[in-house]
């Protein structure tokens, strides 16, 4: 009798686990669904060199209207920077900015703007250095992220952990790839694989 009580335990709690994992998935999808709907929307982000000059374009393409697109120059003195465009959707004109800078050394371009999330706006960033040509884009911690960061960096301090005493709570900039104007053009700038007829 004791056998079989444990078996329909265990069957029980392995039917739990089972719909539990599940419901996760299911809502982590949903959340995952529900950004790219909310937010939509593509740009194409570039920083291009000719000896002292530096050409940077910034576009928008899909469904997003972005605000209060702003390009800066940070990390060098005397250059100034565009108008604040304070709408850009697809279709709109590119933000061309061209400068001259001797001397790019530790300087970088950062394009910020924001955008409807959900019931509210999320702001967003790429930023590029002019001498590394790595491209990378701003992403913000998640709510529960920054309670875990906030108590590491609690305990970091209590017991003189120095290397996680100044964890970075909101943020950080990532790597990213997407970094052309073809990224706007989707199919249209591949042409279809050509098919060869078996002989």
């Amino acid at each position: 009798m004791d056998l079989m009580w444990s078996v329909v335990a265990l069957t029980v709690a392995t039917f739990t686990m089972l719909l539990a994992a599940r419901r996760i998935l299911m809502v982590g999808g949903a959340l995952v669904f529900s950004r790219y709907v909310a937010v939509g929307g593509l740009v194409a982000f570039s920083v291009t060199r000719d000896g002292d000059e530096h050409r940077v374009r910034f576009e928008v393409g899909g469904p997003g209207v972005f605000h209060n697109v702003t390009v800066a120059l940070f990390g060098a003195q005397g250059v100034e920077s565009p108008a604040v465009r304070h709408t850009m959707a697809a279709g709109d004109a590119p933000i061309e900015w061209t400068f001259r800078l001797p001397d790019a050394g530790q300087a970088w371009v950062m394009v910020t703007w924001v955008r409807p999330y959900l019931q509210g706006v999320e702001s967003e960033a790429l930023a590029q250095r002019l001498a590394g040509g790595r491209l990378y884009e701003w992403r913000w911690y998640s709510e529960t992220s920054r309670y875990v960061r906030t108590v590491v960096r609690f305990l970091a301090r209590r017991w003189s952990w120095e290397s996680l005493r100044e964890l970075p709570l909101y943020g950080r900039w990532r790597r990213t790839s997407s970094n052309s104007g073809t990224d706007l053009l989707g199919p249209t700038a591949t042409p279809p694989p050509t098919t060869r007829r078996n002989a």
